[in-house]
């Protein structure tokens, strides 16, 4: 059982580490929506959501549907938060 809770730990750290990165990736995204407001862009970059996807998922051994729906929640998100 202790092995157990050492592996639950390391998982518990490394929940925090992807949240952790996941806020900085709001903070970017945030920055970038204040420079495309400066510009008059569009928040949303249909180009760039299909580059994202398709380096996440050419980077990946995991289920490709899972992370695919995954990042575009997480893409979806920052959208919001831009």
């Amino acid at each position: 059982m202790e092995r157990i809770e050492v592996l639950r730990r390391e998982i518990d750290g490394i929940d925090k580490g992807i949240l952790e990165l996941l806020e900085e990736r709001v903070k970017a995204a945030k920055k970038i929506g204040e420079i495309k407001r400066e510009k008059g862009m569009e928040i949303e970059d249909v180009d760039r959501e299909g580059e994202i996807l398709d380096n996440i998922l050419n980077s990946t051994n995991l289920n490709r549907e899972f992370v695919g729906d995954l990042f575009r929640k997480i893409i979806e998100y920052c959208k919001n938060e831009e």
